[in-house]
């Protein structure tokens, strides 16, 4: 009697155990899409928000310090995601810049290849298309930015051959009160207005599609 129940107890486990384990799996023997949670499902996920374009970021020694990303999200605006792994601590000023080359032993400095900020539209600082918030490294080195735009398109940052660019100090934006004097005139000089002074150019990144 001792063995007929353990062989029935036996029996139902080994039942339930193979109930489960087929439970994503159709009648015909086909996996069943809707109680798939494995791998695949993951790989989809991840690739809804692979990038549309991409630089790779490099200091004036030519060594790679990190990323930045740009994807169309659903309101049509670009997101803009960096891993960045190398700088000084605080707020550097990042911008996108007109031409994508990026040569850190260029004469007049480098990166300044790169040429000025992305400004298809003549405006003044901190209204160019290319201007980004700005970039704040923690005291490791070590930062992860995020933004949103609707200034600039996927198509702009794909077909421009366009550059992204760190520099070494924080960007006033041409912030600059009226108090302040710049020979003999009240606010910001010209070089405040052209590109916020946010110092030497540190790190660039030719954008390219992806």
């Amino acid at each position: 009697m001792r063995n007929y129940w353990t062989k029935l107890m036996l029996t139902m486990f080994l039942a339930i155990l193979l109930s489960g384990c087929a439970g994503d799996v159709n009648s015909d023997g086909k996996k069943d899409p809707n109680t798939d949670n494995s791998a695949e499902k993951i790989e989809k996920q991840e690739g809804q928000i692979d990038p549309q374009a991409q630089a790779e970021l490099k200091d004036v020694n030519n060594k790679t310090i990190g990323t930045v990303s740009f994807l169309v999200d659903e309101d049509n605006h670009i997101q803009v995601n960096a891993s960045i792994d190398g700088l000084e601590a605080g707020h550097h000023g990042i911008h996108i810049h007109e031409k994508g080359i990026c040569e850190a032993d260029a004469k007049d400095g480098p990166f300044t290849t790169a040429g000025g900020h992305f400004n298809p539209d003549g405006k003044q600082h901190s209204e160019h298309a290319g201007d980004l918030p700005s970039l704040y490294v923690n005291e490791d080195g070590r930062a992860e930015y995020s933004a949103r735009l609707d200034r600039l398109t996927i198509d702009q940052l794909k077909a421009q051959e366009l550059a992204v660019v760190v520099h070494s100090s924080p960007d006033n934006f041409g912030n600059i009160p009226e108090r302040y004097q710049t020979e003999g005139k009240p606010g910001a000089d010209e070089t405040t207005l052209k590109a916020g002074d946010a110092g030497d150019r540190q790190a660039c990144g030719a954008i390219v599609s992806r």
